[in-house]
């Protein structure tokens, strides 16, 4: 699906969609559903941070996703800082596949704006053994690998629109990352205006942060980079059996 084709983003945030695109009404994070993976303590408030449409699709394609129990979701992170931290979802991770020891994975597409992907593998006492920031742009694809956490940040200036290919039926799992406050990074806004990491000090151990850029990823389906994710799927869903 593409913006200002299949989709209008508002001033607001909110997405308007096509008569021959079924979306349901977003879902909505708001700062005080933050409080317990935030950098800083802030005064808590009603005020949005992203908004998730969870299974939107063409109408005429409604089977293919039910059959397929893949669900296809477009997130709206808006610009912005909290504190000195820029907005990010709060962050999850996914429950393990039935007799299996990984977890399920997930694909991205970053449709507008910029992104970075904060993905996150931890121990089984909660502690962080590997790190890494993916920094994408538009059309970039992301696939986050089993048995890692992951979080979205919004380092840029206007809304983050990025879209996610999913199984449809697990519920995520977000206290790992609400028992540390956060992943083992935060990025925040330095004194100069740039980027910065800090570490999450609510992890006992230290692991270094590595950063990549997102055409850099080695993708696990052959599939043309060109086309979109949603596009990706129509023509050949059995490839993505991987997500199940």
């Amino acid at each position: 699906m593409k913006i200002d084709e299949d989709f209008q983003l508002t001033a607001d945030g909110l997405l308007t969609f096509a008569d021959n695109i079924y979306a349901p009404q977003p879902s909505v994070r708001r700062l005080k559903d933050a409080a317990d993976v935030l950098y800083e303590s802030v005064p808590l408030s009603d005020r949005p941070l992203y908004y998730m449409y969870r299974g939107v699709h063409y109408r005429e394609d409604r089977s293919l996703f039910l059959d397929n129990d893949i669900r296809y979701d477009i997130t709206v992170i808006l610009p912005g800082l909290v504190g000195h931290e820029y907005i990010k979802t709060v962050g999850h991770f996914h429950p393990l596949k039935p007799q299996s020891s990984e977890t399920y994975p997930e694909y991205y597409e970053v449709l507008e704006g910029e992104a970075l992907y904060i993905l996150q593998k931890n121990n089984r006492a909660g502690e962080v053994e590997e790190i890494m920031a993916i920094e994408a742009k538009k059309g970039d694809k992301v696939f986050i690998p089993p048995n890692y956490g992951h979080i979205t940040v919004n380092p840029g200036e206007r809304p983050l629109v990025m879209a996610n290919l999913i199984e449809s039926n697990f519920s995520s799992l977000y206290q790992p990352f609400a028992d540390k406050r956060g992943a083992a990074y935060y990025c925040i806004k330095g004194e100069n205006g740039k980027r910065e990491f800090v570490k999450n000090e609510n992890y006992h151990n230290s692991v270094g942060l590595k950063l990549m850029a997102a055409p850099s990823l080695e993708q696990p389906l052959d599939l043309d980079l060109d086309k979109g994710l949603y596009q990706w799927f129509k023509e050949n869903p059995e490839a993505f059996s991987i997500l199940k």
